[in-house]
């Protein structure tokens, strides 16, 4: 096979090893790629509230002039609250925030509102700042009457609540946003609470871009260059032992015919022929051909390289050929 077509094999191998490096080539310059999104400019603001009250009165818990923060449940004996809502950055300074804080009664009847009344507890609006503070003083005494004369005015239309309400609007690093919460009260006999109320807010910038992800192909590139290398590498070993190594074809056809009609064949010294008629034939095996039509026998002389048939019309011959010899 070899013999016959090593400059096409080599040939075809040579094209296989410059289709992989090509196919490296190329996985290498267009690597698998997925989008992923970053977040930019990424903001936040906080609004949250706390209560302080000083203990006025004599107070079976409390000696008069304790001072709590924001503790579980406030003693009637300290009825002064003062409600602080504060509302903060932690990137960048604001440029422009204002406050609303407002007492607000509702009755509510099947969780549906049907009579609502604020009351303006203070407000706070400043620029250029990383945060800003409302601090408001509520009457909790003056809150439970009116609480309960409103009650009284609902009767079993409804039930009436009331709630600090804080609103924050601002303007931060490009974004306008607001915030908002609601702390209920609620009253006891010797008590009152009001809940700890907290809003927060995020803001970012989608930023989208490509990158190279592990690739997932079946061959990789690395893969794909050591099978052109490999590749290459047959192919110049092919061409190498055709020039230098590959039997000449016509030795190769004369040693298998040889062997195919070796009982046809005697080894001898052939003489000149003299003015017989010669007939030389292209094979080895058509001179075979015509010894067995004439029932002769083919002489081989080893020292000419000659095989001959002789017959009363002819002499048939053919003369081995050289490695390097044209078939």
């Amino acid at each position: 096979m070899l013999a016959k077509r090593g400059p096409a094999v080599a040939l075809v191998l040579a094209l296989l090893a410059l289709a992989a490096f090509g196919a490296a080539a190329w996985t290498t310059a267009h690597p698998p790629t997925t989008t992923v999104t970053d977040r930019a400019n990424v903001q936040h603001v906080a609004l949250d509230t706390s209560g302080r009250a000083t203990v006025a009165g004599d107070g079976a818990l409390h000696d008069p002039g304790t001072v709590l923060d924001d503790p579980a449940v406030y003693p009637r004996a300290a009825p002064d609250l003062v409600y602080t809502a504060r509302t903060g950055s932690t990137n960048a300074s604001f440029a422009r925030v204002a406050q609303n804080v407002t007492l607000v009664y509702t009755a509510t009847r099947d969780d549906e509102t049907f009579w609502t009344r604020a009351v303006p507890l203070g407000s706070n609006a400043t620029t250029d700042t990383e945060s800003v503070t409302t601090p408001v003083r509520i009457d909790t005494e003056r809150v439970r009457e009116r609480l309960a004369d409103y009650r009284a005015a609902a009767g079993d239309a409804g039930s009436v609540d009331v709630a600090v309400r804080t609103t924050a609007t601002y303007r931060v690093a490009g974004y306008e946003g607001s915030l908002s919460t609601s702390a209920p009260l609620a009253f006891g006999d010797a008590w009152y609470d009001v809940e700890s109320a907290a809003d927060t807010r995020r803001h970012d910038d989608e930023v989208a871009r490509t990158v190279a992800v592990p690739s997932t192909r079946l061959v990789p590139p690395w893969a794909l260059a050591g099978a052109g290398g490999l590749l290459a590498l047959a192919a110049l070993l092919v061409v190498g032992w055709y020039r230098a190594w590959r039997p000449s074809v016509p030795r190769l056809a004369e040693a298998v015919h040889r062997h195919r009609h070796d009982e046809w064949i005697s080894t001898g010294r052939v003489p000149e022929p003299g003015d017989a008629l010669v007939v030389e034939t292209a094979t080895l095996e058509d001179l075979v051909d015509v010894g067995i039509d004439a029932g002769s026998r083919v002489i081989h002389d080893p020292e000419r390289g000659r095989y001959v048939v002789v017959t009363p019309a002819a002499h048939y011959r053919y003369d081995a050929r050289a490695d390097g010899d044209d078939a």
